[in-house]
């Protein structure tokens, strides 16, 4: 495969470079699934200064009914005075609602940020 390091690229090699990623991308998910496998079966793999392993993650599901509760604990056991600040609210979350824009210029301020990603035509 042709790259052009100080140069601009031609259609045709962003074209081969683009199918090139994608094949990289492809394999480099197929090894890691492989890797993943290992790992559940044998424990976790050091290579070098890098270890392969399961690290949990941990997230708190808050009962709706409840969560008015915790906001006005935080307040009066000195945590913050804000607890408003904490809470946020995902795209998909909003979407769900169906929301018109407009609606939610009303209460938030729009954050728009351009990401570099690759999806099926």
């Amino acid at each position: 495969m042709t790259t052009a390091t100080s140069q601009q690229l031609t259609r045709e090699q962003a074209v081969e470079m683009a199918n090139e990623i994608l094949r990289l991308e492809a394999a480099l998910k197929t090894m890691k699934d492989q890797l993943k496998r290992f790992v559940e079966e044998n424990g976790e793999l050091v290579v070098g200064d890098t270890v392969w392993k399961f690290q949990e993650s941990i997230s708190w599901d808050f009962e709706s009914n409840k969560i008015k509760d915790f906001m006005k604990s935080l307040i009066i056991d000195g945590y913050t005075t804000n607890p408003y600040e904490l809470v946020s609210f995902s795209k998909a979350k909003l979407d769900k609602l169906g929301l018109e824009e407009q609606y939610l210029t009303n209460f938030a301020k729009k954050k728009v940020t351009a990401r570099f990603v690759n999806r099926k035509a």
